[in-house]
């Protein structure tokens, strides 16, 4: 366990409940750029993500508007975009791409690439729980995306959740908002600020120590645990309570609430979401190869 005591979030943590922005709204119809809203997807800690229309090029896309106060410090948008920019550079199947970033009036933007089919998120909530060929090769493509995000940019996600894995033609899985939360930590500086039940977020970003990719590692193993069981793995009352049970609880046995899981599976998922980064996979290459293992062990469904 870390030196610092289990029951104390770091002081600089802030854990945030998402809330409607209504003064961060923006009407529908209005242009950003050569892209026409038409009508809202979804919001976020961070702003809201609508459906748009590229007069340009005559296609839909997702076009994510930030927060308005994040525009206000130039020293932000300086760094933010300089960050996003880089992501926008990563081509991989498993990546949701970045067309363009800017600004206006004031409100940095992003543009991405739109699909119209739920997230895990969204498949979760109907399904409960999602068969274990599915989860494992959702596990592969996300593992896949941020290893080759990782060897081109050295940046990690830090925002790994169900939310953020969406699917492409033949349900390929997509992770989306890669950078965002790497951008605005690097532009906010000592802020750190979690939106919602940290229901997939590691010990060591709670407790404001050193991250690398084992901390990305600890939340695909939280969001494929959560996949499988129907449930994430640490519940509590509060959020500060859910938080305080990553840095000290071990969740309960995948086997559990999904019995007929293979003990490859549990193995690979209870590794990753070891306490400790030195006892996590060390390496994607290392990860991969044993979800391909889990994947191959189970029968198809």
């Amino acid at each position: 366990m870390p030196q610092r005591q289990a029951n104390e979030l770091a002081p600089c943590t802030r854990i945030m409940q998402d809330k409607g922005m209504e003064s961060n709204s923006i009407a529908i119809g209005q242009t950003f750029g050569n892209y026409q809203l038409e009508r809202e997807l979804g919001q976020g800690g961070m702003g809201t993500v609508y459906l748009a229309k590229d007069s340009g090029l005559n296609r839909h896309v997702a076009l994510k508007i930030l927060r308005s106060d994040l525009g206000e410090d130039p020293s932000f948008s300086t760094k933010f975009l300089e960050e996003v920019e880089v992501t926008a550079s990563l081509a991989h199947p498993n990546i949701i791409r970045v067309f363009t970033l800017g600004e206006q009036d004031g409100r940095l933007y992003l543009v991405m690439e739109h699909l119209d089919q739920p997230s895990l998120e969204d498949s979760m909530q109907s399904k409960g729980k999602i068969p274990e060929k599915e989860v494992l090769e959702i596990g592969l493509g996300i593992a896949s995306a941020l290893q080759f995000a990782h060897e081109e940019t050295g940046l990690i996600h830090r925002d790994i959740k169900p939310g953020n894995i969406l699917f492409g033609r033949g349900n390929i899985p997509k992770l989306a908002d890669f950078g965002l939360a790497a951008g605005a930590r690097s532009a906010l500086g000592q802020q750190d600020e979690i939106w919602g039940t940290p229901y997939y977020v590691s010990p060591e970003r709670l407790l404001r120590e050193p991250e690398d990719i084992r901390s990305d590692i600890y939340s695909l193993g939280a969001t494929l645990y959560h996949a499988l069981a129907g449930r994430p793995p640490f519940e509590a009352e509060t959020a500060e309570e859910v938080a305080k049970r990553h840095i000290s609880d071990r969740p309960p046995p995948l086997r559990s609430f999904c019995s007929d899981a293979q003990e490859q599976t549990v193995i690979t998922l209870d590794r990753c979401l070891a306490k400790k980064t030195s006892s996590r996979w060390t390496s994607y290459t290392e990860l991969i190869s044993q979800l391909a293992d889990a994947l191959r062990r189970v029968e198809p469904k």
